[in-house]
């Protein structure tokens, strides 16, 4: 055999064998349903200082022994992305499976749905993922990722994301599995932080934010596809009343505050059962100088004369 027919054998087994890897890792990609979006542009930015939020303190917040091991700490407030932190190879342009923050996504899409007709009230006396998507999809004769997608993800401009279901016969999960940027998320965030307003327009139906916010049961742990104040884990209670907020993976939380129009993202790896879930959105909130007073805070004039 001549050296150029071996050359000519040898290069077609390793188009072959491309070809068979490249075949059984398609085959290997978990089945998906797109959410289409917008250009996925930057949020616009503002320094904490024009937002009222004392930015060494945010820093400092960035260091403390609770965000321990962090890969993201965001700070949204008025729509503006004033404070970002990222480490552990994560970044605003990182794809985050966010977990349980999808079941907001789904509380919102069910709003939208209930608004226009096409889901019933009785379907939303409680929340149930399964039934709520169901319904949905239903009412719309849509699928879930397509009505999510128009309704709720393309008006937020947010690019393009996915839900992984758990294999080709499934339906797309619409309380988990969703992967999206964490610049994305953050625009989700600004939208429940302002009352589902986002730059401006009423993206979600007026109130419907509010309605989320009521307690599902007598212990007020769950609002409707959100955790409430009672539902954290922590030392102390939150700084201000009436935050709000979603658990994602491991130590990924989102902390919300509609009358503050702020928004708090962190992020990090590891086991959450002994991990305090008010110290570092506290840090935050106490950084803000226009918040409420805690009971016990200085007086304003206090605060800006010492003595008085």
């Amino acid at each position: 055999m001549s050296r150029r027919v071996a050359l000519i054998i040898f290069g077609a087994l390793l188009l072959i064998a491309a070809g068979s890897w490249l075949l059984s890792h398609r085959q290997a990609q978990p089945p998906r349903d797109t959410i289409g979006g917008g250009d996925g542009g930057g949020l616009p930015r503002a320094k904490p200082l024009d937002e009222r939020i004392d930015d060494a303190a945010l820093q400092r917040a960035a260091q403390d022994p609770a965000a321990e091991g962090l890969q993201a700490l965001v700070v949204v407030r008025n729509g503006h992305l004033v404070f970002e932190r990222y480490g552990g190879g994560f970044s605003a342009e990182s794809m985050l499976d966010g977990g349980g923050f999808a079941r907001a996504l789904l509380a919102l899409a069910a709003g939208v749905a209930a608004n226009d007709g096409e889901l019933p009230p009785a379907a939303l006396q409680g929340f149930d993922p399964l039934a709520l998507r169901a319904g949905i999809e239903s009412g719309s004769q849509q699928p879930y990722a397509l009505y999510l997608s128009q309704k709720v993800w393309s008006r937020l401009n947010a690019g393009a994301a996915w839900i992984e279901r758990p294999s080709a016969a499934a339906a797309a999960p619409a309380d988990c599995c969703l992967h999206a940027r964490v610049l994305d998320w953050m625009r989700v965030a600004s939208l429940l932080a302002d009352n589902g307003r986002f730059e401006g327009k009423q993206v979600i139906p007026a109130g419907w934010v509010q309605r989320m916010q009521r307690p599902l049961s007598l212990d007020a742990v769950r609002g409707f596809g959100v955790e409430l104040a009672a539902a954290a884990h922590g030392a102390e209670a939150f700084a201000v009343p009436q935050v709000f907020f979603l658990r994602g993976p491991q130590r990924w939380r989102l902390w919300l505050c509609t009358p503050l129009k702020l928004a708090v993202l962190f992020g990090a790896p590891g086991q959450a059962a002994n991990w305090d879930e008010t110290r570092l959105p506290n840090l935050v909130l106490r950084a803000v100088s226009d918040r409420p007073a805690e009971p016990g805070d200085a007086t304003e004039l206090q605060r800006l004369v010492p003595g008085h």
